[in-house]
């Protein structure tokens, strides 16, 4: 069996480590930050590079999303002039918009660049005037302008994404699917889709890579979208949900996934019978 986890708060108090001899754990985002499982994926530039950046691509697999390598031949390009105005807009002095980070003592062979263009994130910003700060702090917040600038270096353990590269999906539900590949009982914990508050349900909001502590609460209606293709993918594996205990209504006719609290993934943890 597979532990599929989800970054909801619903697992806040729940430990872990409690399920690595039951299974393979996969995770995704933030979620190293805390807690090292068997498969890391990740989604979002600005969390591929600050997971690279960690060291943490060094030690252990992790699938990045926005991870394409370009040779050091390239990088002079990055700031001719027509290239800057293209990929990050009319900026006076390109130096305070590069982001870059670099290994001490390490030849420079390749690097990985994502650009945002000032111009185009300050024009989205202006047409969101009404919103939150928190609620566009993950895409449009101004320290993301500019170019990202990551090197890399040899060995790494970092990995393409393969059949799944070209998915419109959200990393937690990509686990799923990654783990369904693999094993035909699958755990998914810390999936809440819904926020019980006003707010985004979310362990890591409010950190560099996420929305903001106060960013609005998300309809769930594109994660329980995806979750249906799941079940309808596979139709013969078991999915077992752990929160509340009960199905969500666009779900509950589905027979192949199963509904249980974190009091029950306990239970069932302690009598080994899972």
């Amino acid at each position: 069996m597979i532990f599929c986890i989800g970054n909801g708060e619903s697992r806040k108090d729940f430990d872990l480590e409690t399920l690595r001899n039951y299974g393979k754990i996969y995770g995704c985002n933030g979620l190293y930050r805390d807690f090292t499982p068997d498969v890391l994926v990740a989604m979002d530039f600005n969390i591929c590079h600050e997971i690279y950046r960690s060291g943490y691509a060094f030690k252990h697999p992790v699938y990045l999303k926005q991870w394409t390598k370009c040779p050091a031949s390239m990088y002079s390009k990055l700031f001719y002039k027509e290239t800057i105005d293209k990929f990050i807009g009319g900026v006076d002095n390109v130096s305070v918009y590069t982001n870059e980070w670099s290994w001490p003592n390490q030849k420079k062979r390749f690097f990985v660049c994502w650009a945002n263009n000032k111009d185009i994130m300050e024009k989205l910003r202006e047409e969101r005037k009404d919103w939150h700060e928190d609620d566009y702090k993950l895409h449009l917040s101004k320290d993301q302008e500019g170019y990202t600038i990551t090197w890399t270096k040899k060995k790494d353990k970092v990995m393409g994404f393969g059949k799944y590269k070209n998915d419109k999906t959200n990393a937690g539900m990509l686990i799923a699917y990654m783990a369904s590949d693999k094993d035909d009982i699958i755990y998914l914990i810390g999936y809440d889709y819904y926020s019980k508050t006003k707010t985004v349900n979310n362990l890591y909001k409010g950190t560099k890579g996420y929305v903001g502590e106060k960013a609005a609460s998300i309809n769930p209606h594109n994660w329980i979208t995806h979750t249906k293709l799941l079940l309808n993918k596979f139709p013969n594996h078991k999915y077992i949900h752990v929160g509340e205990g009960k199905p969500f209504d666009e779900l509950k006719d589905r027979t192949n996934i199963e509904w249980i609290t974190y009091q029950q993934l306990d239970e069932r943890l302690n009598s080994r019978i899972l």
